[in-house]
């Protein structure tokens, strides 16, 4: 049971300058940097092995993950069990024109202990709907345009689902500058739970460098906050490839509106920077499972009020993270 508590300000223990606020929100702006309209409504972990391709007409993906206890700056500690699944359908409404459609559901099970950050548990379960759309048109064999949009819901399990509404879109022009390298450059816009809508210059890059090596690189407007990531893989064996990526993740939600809450109404945030190794599996040309394993090198949590005044801000340490996805293509 969760009750309301003081919130007195706190402040942290100096930290290493890899894992310090200050570097951490300048990775963060960069990572905004990178918001891709060609994979417009997937999640960090989609984006790395989901993006849409040109013969893509359905896709559907589920997985897991789960992120390790660490302990919250100033007292407490943090664990995590992440679950979603995602539909996407891609239909050609002529010959140059493509319409793209996309559906997620997302369930973050957190559990806090001890006091500081912690006391009270902030929150428990929050859930994150989201729906993207977008046209794309094909210029020539090199150039297209794309337009998009997204409708997200970021909740936790009580609260209501209009007050965890944000929404957003995007502009984007794509360039295949060979059969090895692509470019899309453009402009994405996101509204944020109690506060400005976010405009941000847009990039997303796959590029071959070599036979059996692939590079990706982009970030996607997710659940009223960011998500972005880089990935270098290496195909190893016919049906095997391994992948190192870095992952930015910011998830902000609406928190529930009953007495029981430490704010009622208030908003959550959580912002994570994982280090990941993939072990994909591609099962069939249609079916791939993939294995992660990695280290969140440092989150930060914040907690505001139902105005969007901020009301705690802290850090926690790196954590273990493991998980798997499925993902297949028809």
């Amino acid at each position: 049971m969760r009750r309301p508590i003081a919130l007195p300000a706190s402040i942290a223990p100096e930290r290493s300058y890899l894992f310090s606020p200050q570097a951490r929100r300048l990775f963060a702006a960069a990572a905004l940097a990178l918001l891709t309209p060609a994979a417009l409504g997937q999640e960090a972990e989609d984006l790395l092995d989901e993006q849409p391709t040109p013969d893509f007409k359905f896709l559907g993906s589920g997985g897991l993950a789960w992120q390790g206890e660490a302990d919250i700056d100033g007292g407490g500690t943090i664990q995590v069990n992440r679950y979603d699944a995602a539909v996407g359908f891609q239909t050609g409404l002529t010959e140059k024109l493509t319409w793209l459609n996309t559906f997620f559901v997302g369930f973050s099970d957190y559990e806090f202990g001890g006091g500081g950050f912690a006391e009270g548990n902030p929150w428990e379960k929050v859930l994150f709907n989201r729906y993207g759309t977008q046209l794309a048109y094909q210029i020539d064999e090199h150039w297209g345009v794309r337009a998009g949009g997204v409708f997200m819901f970021s909740r936790e399990t009580d609260a209501d689902w209009n007050d965890g509404f944000t929404g957003g879109g995007s502009l984007g022009v794509d360039y295949r500058v060979s059969e090895t390298l692509f470019l899309s450059l453009g402009l994405g816009a996101v509204t944020q739970i109690e506060g400005g809508a976010k405009v941000e210059p847009s990039v997303m890059i796959n590029w071959v460098p070599a036979e059996h090596w692939l590079l990706r690189v982009g970030a996607v407007p997710v659940s009223g906050g960011a998500a972005a990531g880089a990935e270098v893989e290496y195909q190893f064996a016919e049906h095997w490839n391994v992948g190192l990526g870095l992952l930015f993740n910011q998830r902000r939600f609406r928190l529930d509106d009953d007495s029981s809450s430490v704010v009622p109404n208030g908003v959550g945030e959580d912002d994570t920077l994982p280090l990941r190794l993939r072990l994909g599996w591609k099962i069939t040309p249609q079916v791939s499972l993939n294995f992660l394993a990695g280290i969140v090198l440092g989150g930060q949590l914040q907690l505001d009020d139902q105005n969007g005044n901020t009301l705690r801000e802290q850090d926690y340490d790196p954590a273990p993270y493991l998980g798997v996805r499925a993902v297949g293509r028809f």
